[in-house]
């Protein structure tokens, strides 16, 4: 479902006042450049101890334009859950809006529901927990997904392992694609961690969690559209219109299209032959031969070569920085759509089984609340 979420609500929206009903003037300056001046709002240290969640608020005035939109950023499960280790369904909506106009009062802005409701968003995370079983774990998951050279497969500039390989991070200025091993990321420091904006809550659950007879699992997926011209090209391709309202991408069927968008672009055809099941290379010629009685002997022993290469140590990502020095990307493309070829004939019905737990979370789309993972162990 939704969790972070940057929304942008017209200044003539907005009406600054403290608890007692006094308007608050100003805003506490952040940073400065010829360009722009930035200001925040924070919450008090009254509110701080109160241990709750508060959003982030944040107002730019540009060179030679007055102040537009308020921007106000949040993670949706931090706000009711104080953590986003459980996930929200459509039905949370209401009570999550009820409680960011009151976290927001208390921070000194008042706003009318309905501009919560139809407020532009120019920033999204999409992401999905999926509850591992059967003795798989997420940092195992996240190396063979570090299989895939996701750089060329998203269009990506940079793909990298942090954390000792416990994450694996994609991304341009527009989109990021985050697999990470949501319980290790628990303990991890601000600094470290891939949530950076970690509730003193959620940082205890570690060690509830470790405390237990066996370690839950959980590999975490996060899709954040960054940009709102990103937001409306993918949801056309998705099928949707541009420009929704908070409201309307506040739903769980979109959330579930993207973050399986995402997935199906990792697992597809060109890359279902890293994740197929043991076989030895021979048996992986008499498949071919099966598969295409015609090829010709060179060209089967070539694709062969090819898969061995692929799935070996870091898989795709590896193999072509081998090849970098050797080949221009036009080879490589070649030599991908020959992967392409073998991974249609024989990996069909041949994939690891943590592949379909992670395709069936997707296909479910079942929130995971804290039952789920006092149930789980």
């Amino acid at each position: 479902m939704i969790d972070t979420v940057c929304l942008l609500i017209p200044l003539d929206q907005c009406v600054f006042m403290d608890k007692d009903n006094k308007e608050i003037p100003n805003w506490d300056m952040h940073s400065k450049t010829e360009n722009y001046q930035k200001f925040i709002r924070n919450p008090t240290k009254a509110d701080k101890a109160t241990g709750m969640y508060f959003p982030r608020i944040t107002l730019f005035k540009r060179r030679y334009e007055q102040f537009q939109n308020v921007k106000i950023e949040f993670s949706a499960p931090k706000l009711l859950y104080d953590n986003n280790l459980e996930e929200l369904n459509n039905a949370d909506f209401n009570r999550m809006v009820d409680v960011l106009l009151d976290r927001l009062k208390r921070m000194g802005v008042r706003l009318f529901r309905h501009s919560i409701l139809n407020a532009k968003v120019s920033a999204i995370h999409y992401s999905k927990n999926i509850l591992l079983t059967d003795g798989y774990t997420a940092s195992h998951l996240i190396s063979e997904l570090g299989k895939i050279d996701l750089r060329k497969s998203f269009d990506f500039a940079r793909a990298r392992f942090i954390n000792d390989g416990q994450s694996l991070c994609a991304h341009t200025t527009s989109h990021e694609l985050v697999i990470y091993d949501k319980i290790a990321d628990l303990n991890k420091g601000k600094k470290r961690a891939i949530d950076r904006d970690q509730t003193p809550y959620q940082t205890s659950l570690f060690g509830e969690l470790k405390g237990r007879k066996q370690l839950i699992e959980i590999l975490r997926f996060e899709i954040r559209l960054c940009k709102r011209e990103k937001i409306n090209s993918l949801f056309k391709k998705l099928g949707y219109e541009p420009n929704l309202t908070f409201k309307q991408m506040f739903n769980s069927f979109i959330s579930q299209k993207v973050v399986g968008h995402y997935w199906e672009r990792i697992i597809n055809a060109k890359n279902n032959g890293l994740f197929t099941l043991p076989i030895s290379s021979k048996d992986l010629l008499r498949e071919l031969y099966k598969a295409q009685p015609d090829i010709k002997p060179n060209r089967a022993l070539y694709l062969v070569g090819l898969t061995t290469l692929a799935k070996d140590g870091n898989g795709l990502r590896e193999l072509r920085t081998i090849l970098t020095g050797k080949s221009n990307d036009r080879t490589w493309y070649r030599i991908i759509a020959d992967h392409r070829e073998l991974a249609e004939s024989i990996s069909k019905d041949r994939v690891r089984d943590w592949v379909y737990q992670i395709d069936e979370g997707i296909k479910k789309y079942e929130p995971i609340t804290r039952s789920i993972y006092e149930i789980a162990v």
